[in-house]
């Protein structure tokens, strides 16, 4: 038996039979007494389903209802007398029941929008499985996919809601199935507006159909074939677009490893019949690097490094040996960057073979043909087409979605906007986008319309915000339910939550971007989603400068949320340059609050000026972001705002902002330290940046040298550490960690060090075990040694230089911590000293 709820109670265990007639419930107990129920008294409920998460909903409805425009909510949640079994509502109350049916026959797979990598395991997943997930990073094509999932829906005779949080955010969809003629599929219902705008507009005709014969199933095969020629040839894209930015990266570190570190101009001969890999240079060095020689080569060390293995003559190894290493990894500089430009070339040249007969365009033309053969024959024979009335809307909502297959609507509207709630799903599937900002209550009212469910989002751009007034009577509901974490309305929107829930298998990152240029979207790869996305978007730029920042002069200038004088940097300084190379509707302006928005509308009147919750969705050529306050806080601190306030802008980023929040810990300070890294601004300091991609590499080749040399096991504490302090890492998106890193490597200016001190600090032989340093600018933040017992304690000779390190390191401003490797709790004393340096901000409000 079903669980039945009556008045909120379930008395399921009370129950002998009962059935359903004119909307009323009789019930006999077992006691054989029968009783009569008002709809909206009683619900009944599969099984299996978790009844108290959905009481939980229910009553929350009743909470955030309390604004007029929000009350249906509790109005839909007290007409909902059933959860049919088979809707995706029934799944997610009972986690064990989501359906994934891999074994299906998916043939043929349509594209008629175009696709790639990642938009092809999204499609196949939201086919496939009763509920799937899509995460779509700014200008990953998130749009494309919807319409290509929709595609093949109609293709097979399904019925879909398209639905977000508002009405405005599904249109995008709309207008692309508009330009490609197929609206006289759609329905844009909602709110009252939009439903009697569409019973007013009906036209009562089908689109135009092209009457040609198509030879089906020589289509549906070359549409097949195509597919297995793009997977060859988006698997091959992706990697000229990954070893591209890999190769701007290192002629970037190339350029910083010449101004700091290297002047000369001697040239490494070779004596060897190829020419030298530069994984080959590195494990050369590293035998050098890993001797105990302070200064001089022994004769017999030099004969064997020219003659054996053919690397450099007698006027080499005639210098220092610090010299020595730092043109070895000149020459694996010079190396890898001439390597990687083959191997991309070499790509490029099997890309343009495999492209030669457009695989692409002929999934997309034969999929878009299919698609209206398909309909063709479903619409052609109709004479007239019917005019629907609003009644219509709810008494014959199966006819209706026969004519009209695609509804849009949003969460809170969708079980008002057509038909009654019954024991059977209305719809096919529900695609939910910019599902983030969904949150659960209105959510569970779409999965509840539906027996399947594609969640289209993004973690990391902004979430649903939940007013204040609401969070204790949140707090207290969730107390008496004692509900799972992934149901709290207070920490999760739907695609949170669905992202705690639906296996992994059917979860896809949409990660190749076209967006941004590489500089901009690059910050957002590193910063917010683990280097992931593949940027195929290109370099060209109208400005040298593609990011710039702007710091304002010390002081307060902030009023409020309102600051005059970054208003004056952007009408004087910003605005002229960036007139000179767009027009004026390629140009936005961004505030994170109202006030600083609107007394920017008022100086500048012809520019698009919003705050960064009303530009999500939108882009532009060049955006201008105003930070507005004096120091920082969580609000403009927010990673979500970042994120969508960066990816907004196409070619050119400006940003203004404070002394304050330039110079302290935050993610806004991050950005600037990108923009000034990626801008090549040498900041002079006591400390040096890192050359990351070198040191890597090195970390690799050193590794494989002491395995061959069966010494590993001596560094088994230093292994162990590493491991430590990559883990405590996992929560500073800003932070990484390199290894066995030279001390004269960070030290930016020697005259800070006694004699003794220079003497030590440039032994080739002193190196820091580990150094964590900021990804955005390569900064070092933080120096972690590993100290034996046996080698460290005060009674030897590296007690002394331990001494010194410390001193050198402290006068370069660069917290050390050191781990005793009869230690304890190495992990948190990492996360702490981690956490003290991250938290060390000016001016925190």
């Amino acid at each position: 038996m079903n669980v039945v709820l009556l008045k909120g109670e379930d008395k399921t265990k009370d129950i002998q039979e009962y059935f359903i007639k004119d909307e009323k419930l009789y019930v006999t107990f077992k006691n054989n007494k029968t009783y009569t129920y008002a709809k909206s008294s009683f619900e009944i409920l599969p099984k299996a389903t978790n009844v108290k998460v959905f009481c939980y909903l229910k009553e929350l409805s009743h909470i955030v209802s309390e604004d007029n425009e929000l009350d249906h909510l509790k109005k839909r949640y007290s007409e909902i007398a059933y959860i049919p079994k088979d809707c995706v509502l029934s799944a997610y109350l009972n986690l064990s029941s989501f359906v994934y049916d891999t074994q299906s026959n998916l043939n043929p797979i349509l594209a008629p929008f175009g696709l790639n990598m990642s938009q092809s395991k999204a499609l196949k997943n939201a086919l496939c499985s009763q509920t799937s997930i899509i995460e779509g990073p700014p200008g990953t094509g998130k749009t494309q996919t919807i319409l290509n999932i929709i595609a093949n829906l109609i293709y097979r005779g399904k019925t879909i809601a398209v639905l977000s949080n508002n009405n405005a955010a599904t249109q995008n969809i709309y207008q692309k199935l508009n330009k490609y003629g197929l609206d006289y599929l759609c329905a844009n219902l909602g709110n009252k507006d939009n439903k009697k705008q569409f019973i007013e507009q009906q036209s009562g005709i089908y689109g135009e159909f092209d009457t040609k014969e198509l030879h089906i199933e020589k289509m549906k095969h070359d549409i097949n074939e195509s597919y297995q020629n793009l997977h060859k040839i988006f698997e091959l894209q992706n990697e000229i677009a990954t070893n591209k930015e890999i190769l701007e990266s290192l002629k970037l570190e190339y350029e910083y490893f010449k101004k700091q570190e290297y002047q000369n101009t001697i040239s490494l001969k070779t004596r060897l019949f190829q020419k030298p890999t530069a994984h080959r240079i590195l494990m050369i060095k590293i035998i050098l690097e890993e001797s105990k020689y302070i200064s001089k080569i022994p004769l017999w060390l030099k004969l064997k490094m020219m003659y054996w293995y053919g690397i450099g003559d007698f006027n080499l190894y005639a210098k220092s040996k610090q010299e020595i290493l730092k043109i070895f990894e000149n020459f694996y500089y010079t190396h890898k960057i001439e390597e990687l430009q083959t191997k991309i070339d070499t790509m490029q040249q099997s890309l343009e073979k495999l492209n030669a007969k457009n695989p692409l365009k002929t999934l997309q033309d034969y999929s878009l043909a299919l698609l209206q053969y398909h309909l063709q024959g479903k619409y052609k024979n109709n004479s007239t087409r019917k005019i629907f009335t609003s009644d219509d809307l709810v008494n014959n909502a199966k006819e209706f979605l026969q004519e009209y297959p695609i509804v849009f609507s949003t969460t809170h509207s969708i079980l008002s906007s057509l038909g009654r709630i019954s024991e059977n799903p209305l719809f096919d599937y529900v695609i939910i986008d910019e599902s983030s900002q969904v949150d659960i209550v209105s959510g569970a009212l779409a999965l509840l319309c539906a027996k399947n469910a594609v969640i289209v989002g993004d973690t990391k751009q902004l979430p649903n915000i939940i007013e204040q007034k609401y969070q204790k009577d949140i707090q207290d509901k969730n107390a008496k339910y004692n509900i799972p974490e992934y149901y709290d309305y207070s920490k999760h929107s739907l695609l949170s939550s669905m992202n705690c829930i639906v296996d992994s298998g059917f979860r896809v990152l949409l990660r190749e971007h076209y967006r941004c240029h590489p500089k901009i979207i690059g910050f957002c790869n590193k910063k917010f989603y683990n280097n992931e996305l593949i940027i195929l978007s290109q370099e060209e730029s109208k400005l040298k400068d593609v990011l710039k920042v702007y710091i304002t002069q010390k002081g307060n200038h902030a009023r409020g949320h309102y600051n005059q004088r970054e208003i004056d940097v952007i009408k004087t300084e910003i605005l002229p340059p960036l007139q000179e190379c767009f027009d004026k509707d390629e140009i936005g302006i961004i505030s994170p609050y109202k006030t600083q928005k609107e007394h920017l509308q008022k100086d500048i009147v012809e520019l698009q000026i919003d705050t960064v919750h009303k530009y999500q969705g939108r882009e532009k050529e060049a955006i201008i972001l105003t930070m507005v306050n004096n120091v920082i806080g969580d609000f403009i601190d927010n990673e979500n705002m970042l994120n969508v306030a960066v990816s907004r802008a196409k070619s050119a980023l400006r940003i203004v902002v404070s002394h304050n929040i330039a110079t302290s810990n935050n993610n806004i300070s991050d950005f600037i330290k990108y923009i000034q890294y990626h801008n090549g601004e040498v900041v002079q300091s006591e400390v040096k940046s890192i050359f990351d991609l070198l040191y890597k590499a090195n970390h690799q080749a050193r590794l494989l040298y002491l395995k061959n040399k069966k010494k590993i096991s001596q560094f088994d504490s230093e292994n162990l550490a590493f491991y430590a302090i990559q883990e405590c890492l996992k929560s500073y998106s800003a932070l990484d960690v390199v290894s066995h890193i030279p001390l004269s490597r960070v030290i930016g200016d020697s005259s800070v060090l006694d004699e003794k001190q220079k003497q030590y600090a440039y032994n080739p032989l002193t190196h820091i075990d580990f150094v964590i340093y900021n990804i955005m600018n390569k900064i070092p933040v933080c120096a972690i040694e590993v100290d034996g017992f046996a080698f460290h304690n005060a009674a030897t000779p590296q007690f002394k230089n331990d001494a010194l390190k410390d001193a050198i390191l402290q006068k370069c401003h660069i917290p050390l911590l050191r781990l005793r490797t009869n230690g304890s709790d190495e992990r948190g004393r990492i996360e702490a000293i981690l956490s003290e340096i991250m938290e060390k901000r000016e001016g925190v409000i």
